[in-house]
């Protein structure tokens, strides 16, 4: 059975042009945190395990997490004082101008503590809770990619020019790389019957950390992420430049296009998303 897709990013692009300046202001600025939180974050990283706390979810934290997401959230609230954050590490600020801010200051936190360097710093921006602007920043890897709503992906290594980001154009599982974080997330909810139905689809699956995998995907590197476990600052930012870069994102249902509160979540070149559908559904949580 086939899957039909509704995709709202295009309404949403025509309802923003008007607001294409303040927009543009708001993603100046998450480029340049995304710089200042990186240079706060290198001084943690190194060659030796780095400690952490453990939250009330239990998943891992550390005072690099704490202070980047302090640093990122003063200059929001000086350059945009209307606006609303929401931060993986200290919570929910409310706004009025229809802006939110969505950070992740070290997503993959576990790759940062092991001395494993494909952790990134997610900075999304949402208008009236529709993903508009991201910048995916890789300290470590000196690697970004970032993208605006009718503005393109882009992505940069080291100081080399930016170049404009694309997905893969595979249209068939049986050539696909398909990736997810780790088999740990699916065993733990449980949906292990949905990895081993991946696997299977797919010509090759991998696991790469976190959101390194997203940034293959918008760049053409794999084909396809598939992750059981997501809060919105997990995906905000991805979403917002993987759909100009011809991604798609859904949950395993092929509903709530392009909404960054889905879990489980699925990304793709969006030529693999209906194929991809029809392995998950049968092994998703059941529609309220």
């Amino acid at each position: 059975m086939g899957t039909t897709y509704h995709d709202p990013m295009h309404t949403c692009q025509d309802a923003i042009k008007h607001n294409q300046t303040e927009l543009a202001a708001r993603l100046d600025l998450a480029m340049t945190l995304a710089d200042q939180s990186a240079e706060l974050i290198m001084t943690h990283f190194g060659n030796t395990r780095i400690e952490a706390d453990t939250k009330s979810d239990g998943s891992p934290v550390t005072e690099a997490d704490r202070g980047a997401e302090t640093l990122m959230r003063r200059a929001i609230q000086s350059h945009f004082g209307d606006d609303g954050m929401l931060g993986e590490e200290h919570g929910t600020e409310s706004g009025t101008s229809g802006y939110t801010w969505v950070i992740d200051p070290i997503d993959g936190t576990v790759s940062f503590m092991h001395g494993v360097p494909v952790f990134g710093t997610l900075i999304g921006i949402e208008h009236e809770g529709v993903p508009v602007a991201g910048v995916i920043n890789f300290p470590a890897l000196d690697e970004r990619a970032w993208g605006m709503a009718g503005a393109g992906a882009w992505h940069r290594i080291g100081t080399a020019a930016p170049q404009q980001a694309h997905v893969s154009q595979t249209a068939s599982l049986k050539d696909a790389m398909v990736c997810t974080t780790s088999f740990d997330f699916f065993r733990n909810e449980p949906w292990e019957d949905a990895y081993v139905a991946l696997a299977k689809a797919s010509h090759r699956t991998r696991g790469w950390s976190d959101c390194h995998n997203e940034l293959l995907l918008i760049t053409g590197r794999i084909d396809a992420v598939v992750e059981p476990v997501l809060k919105p600052w997990d995906i905000s930012a991805i979403i917002a430049v993987l759909h100009e870069a011809g991604g798609y994102f859904t949950d395993w249902h092929g509903e709530h296009p392009n909404c960054s509160c889905n879990s489980p979540g699925l990304a793709s070149n969006h030529a693999l998303h209906a194929p991809l559908i029809e392995v998950l559904a049968p092994h998703a949580p059941k529609r309220a």
